[in-house]
């Protein structure tokens, strides 16, 4: 009978920009643990069960994580001094959990809208059961310091959002992102609560009545992107952590074709 499988050792990293930004050195206590060298091409895989491929660089005795690094990063919203704990699943295969400096795991992730050099969107089985509406605007990221949801609570109070409007209407609110910024998400909660059901084209309409077409994407774990959210931002000089309020308003007894996008702004009341 074969023995099994040895378990090897986890390893984690503080994350430095000036030294993990390009690369990553992989410590070298880690490397002596592995039955042969780490080379070539490795997956990096999220809780979510999305994978990125890096390249693993040799120089000396040190092997670093390099081409397909930064997408790993910039995908993941890893941050100054985030805890990255990296479990070898199989041979080439990593599972890398995040911890930020509040201590608590990170679940953000977000992915590219195509699939570009050194990263890889594929669906696996999720941990925990948990659904892609993780990612949901509702959950509004920050890369500032401070208490996460009471600053999105004491944002979302301070908007009366009735006052523009119909309370009847599907709607959600949203802020404006530096990352993704030419796609809007639609979150899986109004889809599901409204019986939201949207056409492949859409319009979307500023509070001009100026008009932009988007197209709706819908990628195989249920998440929904629309495309054409970029100019309408650019159009209204629309700056980052602004609030918008997306209203489907009813036309022709059909609720899903047009987006009245409502600005409010970082600073509105």
């Amino acid at each position: 009978m074969e023995n099994a499988r040895r378990k090897i050792p986890d390893f984690f990293k503080v994350y430095m920009p000036e030294y993990s930004s390009q690369r990553m050195l992989v410590p070298r206590a880690f490397l002596a643990q592995l039955d042969g060298p780490l080379s070539g091409e490795i997956l990096l895989r999220c809780r979510m069960g999305w994978q990125w491929r890096v390249k693993v660089i040799l120089e000396a005795q040190d092997a670093y994580f390099e081409d397909g690094w930064q997408e790993f990063v910039r995908d993941n919203l890893v941050e100054k001094c985030d805890f990255m704990v990296f479990s070898h699943q199989s041979p080439g295969v990593f599972r890398v959990v995040l911890f930020g400096r509040s201590g608590c795991e990170k679940k953000e992730c977000t992915l590219p809208a195509e699939v570009g050099k050194g990263s890889e969107v594929r669906e696996h089985d999720r941990d925990d059961g948990e659904e892609a509406e993780e990612d949901e605007d509702w959950s509004k990221r920050s890369k500032k310091t401070g208490n996460i949801e009471e600053r999105k609570a004491a944002d979302e109070d301070r908007i009366n959002v009735m006052r523009y409007i119909n309370a009847k209407n599907p709607h959600f609110m949203t802020t404006i992102r530096t990352f993704r910024s030419s796609y809007l998400f639609v979150p899986h909660t109004v889809r599901v609560d409204y019986e939201l059901k949207l056409p492949h084209a859409i319009e979307f309409q500023d509070p001009t009545g100026r008009s932009w077409r988007g197209t709706v994407k819908v990628w195989k774990d249920g998440r929904t992107w629309i495309t054409g959210w970029g100019a309408l931002c650019r159009h209204n000089n629309l700056k980052k952590n602004d609030w918008c309020i997306c209203e489907f308003p009813e036309e022709n007894g059909f609720t899903g074709r047009i987006i009245k996008v409502h600005t409010v702004g970082g600073n509105s009341t």
